[in-house]
Order: C-alpha cells, then sequence, then structure tokens
C-alpha cells in the first residue's frame, strides 16, 4: 500500500514508542497469582461478561451500551456495527432460499462458525473494555490483571500506552489486529469449521449468503440509506484487518458518524434486516411480497461456550507494520440491488410462495 492511498492517522513515532515497549517486556515467569481485591474485581468482570455473552444480539448492545459511557473507545462502536451485520448473517440462515440451498447440517455448521467467531471476540474483547472501565473509576492502572483473562501480551502493552497517551486511532486499530489474530489462531484453525466451513466458504458466502458486504446503516434526512464495504478472501486474517481498517476509517473519519450513531440508538438491533428496510424485509414469514428476515430468538436458540484456553497469538514484531498504513476515508453507498436480487432468487426458486 503506496502513500497516496493511505491517510496518517498513526505516526510512526506512536508505533516506534509501542514496539519498544514491547522489547522490555520481562522474560515468561510463573502463572501470575492474584490476591484480595484484584480477585474480586476479575470475578466480577467474568461475571459481566458472561451474562452480555448470551447471544449476537445481547453482545451488540452491550459494545453499544459501552460506547454511550465511553466515546473515547472508538473500536466498541465499529464492534457494535460490525456485530449487527453477524447477526444478519446468522438469521439470513433461516431464509426461504438459504434452506432450499444448503442442508440443515450445513445451515447449523455454518450458525457456530458465526456464532462461536461473534462469541469468542466478545469474550476476549469486552473483558479488556470493562478493565479500562475501572480503571477509569478508580483513576488507577489496572491492566496488570490482563493476564488473568487470558489478553495478548501485545493488547496489555497497548492498553499501557493508551492510558498515558490516549491514542484512540492507535488502540482502536490495534484491537482490530488483535480480534483477528486471536479468532484467527483460536477459531479459524479448529478442525470442525474447516471441514464443515471454511472448505466452502467463498462459494456459500459470496454467491448466496450475501457476506461479501459490511453495511452500516445510517439515515440520510429522514430516510435510511446503506454505507459500509465489500469483504473478499475472508479467510485472510491480513484482508480481514484492513477490511476492519477500512470501516473504521468510514466510521470515524467521514461525515457519516452521527447518521450512523443516530440509526444505532434508534433501532436497537433484533438480528432482522427488517431493522433497517422494513420496505425489503419483514419479520412476517407470511408475507408474500416482502424478504423474510426473522430475527434472532426466531432463528437460533442461545449457545453455551466453552472458553477453555486461550492461546497466546503474538510472536512476531512485524505485526507493529499493521498499524502504520490505514486506508484513505472513502464514504461508500451500497445500493439495495443487492437485496433484490436475493429477492428475484427467492421467487424464481419458490415461484408459488
Amino acid at each position: 500500500m503506496t502513500s497516496t492511498d493511505t491517510n496518517p492517522l498513526i505516526r510512526l513515532e506512536d508505533v516506534l514508542r509501542l514496539q519498544q515497549m514491547m522489547q522490555l517486556k520481562p522474560p515468561a515467569t510463573l502463572p501470575l497469582s492474584f490476591i484480595g481485591e484484584d480477585v474480586k474485581l476479575i470475578k466480577e468482570i467474568r461475571k459481566k461478561v458472561k451474562k452480555a455473552n448470551q447471544n449476537n444480539v445481547t453482545r451488540t448492545q452491550a459494545y453499544l451500551d459501552y460506547y454511550q459511557k465511553h466515546p473515547e473507545i472508538h473500536w466498541a462502536f465499529l464492534a457494535h456495527l460490525v456485530s449487527r451485520n453477524g447477526g444478519y448473517y446468522m438469521t439470513d440462515l433461516s431464509t426461504t432460499l438459504i434452506k432450499s440451498l444448503l442442508s440443515p447440517e450445513k445451515q447449523h455448521a455454518y450458525f457456530l462458525f458465526l456464532e462461536h467467531s461473534n462469541s469468542a471476540i466478545f469474550h476476549d474483547a469486552y473483558a479488556q473494555l470493562l478493565l479500562y472501565e475501572k480503571s477509569k473509576e478508580q483513576n488507577s492502572n489496572l491492566f496488570h490483571l490482563l493476564p488473568a483473562f487470558h489478553i495478548s501480551s501485545f493488547m496489555k502493552a497497548v492498553w499501557n500506552d493508551f492510558w498515558q497517551h490516549r491514542n484512540k486511532t492507535l488502540l482502536s486499530i490495534a484491537l482490530i489486529v488483535n480480534e483477528q489474530y486471536h479468532i484467527e489462531k483460536n477459531v479459524l484453525f479448529k478442525k470442525e469449521f474447516q471441514r464443515d466451513v471454511l472448505h466452502s466458504w467463498q462459494f456459500h458466502t459470496q454467491n448466496f449468503l450475501g457476506m461479501t458486504q459490511i453495511i452500516f446503516p445510517y439515515y440520510s434526512g429522514n430516510k435510511i440509506d446503506l454505507s459500509g464495504t465489500k469483504v473478499y478472501h475472508f479467510e485472510s486474517v491480513l484482508r480481514r484487518i484492513e477490511v476492519g481498517k477500512t470501516l473504521y476509517v468510514l466510521l470515524f473519519y467521514s461525515d457519516l458518524h452521527d447518521s450512523i450513531y443516530t440509526f444505532s440508538l434508534k433501532h436497537p438491533h433484533t438480528g432482522s434486516r427488517s431493522d433497517y428496510n422494513s420496505d425489503i424485509f419483514t419479520k412476517n414469514r407470511t408475507h408474500s411480497k416482502k424478504l423474510y428476515s426473522p430475527t434472532l430468538n426466531m432463528s437460533w436458540g442461545d449457545r453455551v461456550h466453552l472458553f477453555l484456553r486461550k492461546d497466546e497469538w503474538f510472536e512476531d514484531e512485524s505485526i507493529f507494520s499493521l498499524l502504520e498504513s490505514i486506508p484513505a476515508s472513502s464514504v461508500k453507498k451500497i445500493p439495495l440491488q443487492h437485496h433484490i436480487k436475493v429477492q428475484s432468487a427467492i421467487k424464481a426458486a419458490n415461484p408459488f410462495s
């Protein structure tokens, strides 16, 4: 990526300072032990994470609630919007067209993949966000407790740096990098997902599930428009990080932030695409002239996830180069043609519906 298509939103000296901090980290020691108030706080955060991690709807709302309280944590709002899209993908699996294309076993496998990825990111990130919240409340740096939640050493350095320098963009991009490498190592490499989902991922998602687009609905006057970007090569961690950067720039370095935020507050996430377009989508299964888009609780029940271990992903300092370049801001309005095409496909597959 050349200088002509990037914006210097993060200074090189900020990245070098962070890299030097990582080089000064102490060698590995025996497992840490915590006592007193630290133990109480760790248990409190774990309880809150577990409660909010009930399903995609509760996660998505938790991100938005957090951003309302802590607007300096840009990533929380980005996570809210991306998590909305995760919910749409999950409920898409319950539509008439997808059911005619995928077996119940495949639908379930795809849902579990989406659900586990969404849940794993939340489990990792929300504990960090809550620890920052507690640090603010106590006016004291509490990031020495991050290892209790098996957070990457990369993010421990990032949070310590943010506490001192308050670089919102650096923190946001670092969280994008962290969460994508986290699911890369702890979710995507799981044998069942490799076997049941990822080997056929490109064909199904790009052609049928509409997952080539991540959309951010926003108010344009009195109507709702869509902004966002397309996703190619989901299996590439570097590509997913670039998409995250693009969406971050669109959200915080364009004039759409306030309009997107207004939509998010006015339309609580349900998982149904009718949340942003009730002219095309409906939650009513019997409606003959609109696309059926159920809510999450109409489509899938809650799942219990066991996060017994999280492997450390940070092994190579070349990762810091990912913080240096950010795609130039370019607002992308997404037309509704892709929805119209899906509607036509449903009618073709079910001419008497």
